[in-house]
């Protein structure tokens, strides 16, 4: 269950802050002179909060992994 509540908070985490982090970059390339200036925003805002939201959300795929495996092996422990 643990394993199960962790994947769900660390994948949250996760969208929300890619999420979060596009929004800022659409807000910030309208202040640079439009769309066409999203790769400059980007720049300027960094990608570290991109690469940070990528690694919660694998690691939250691989928590609800781990839970899942953990069922599967309970789950043939109680039929035998």
């Amino acid at each position: 269950m643990k394993y199960l509540i962790m994947g769900a908070t660390t994948l949250l985490s996760g969208i929300i802050l890619f999420g979060m982090t596009w929004i800022a970059v659409a807000i910030y390339s309208t202040r640079l002179g439009g769309y066409e200036n999203f790769s400059a925003a980007m720049s300027a805002i960094g990608y570290f909060p991109i690469f940070i939201s990528i690694i919660l959300v694998l690691t939250g795929i691989s928590f609800f992994v781990m839970s899942f495996n953990k069922y599967l092996v309970d789950e043939k422990t109680t039929v035998d």
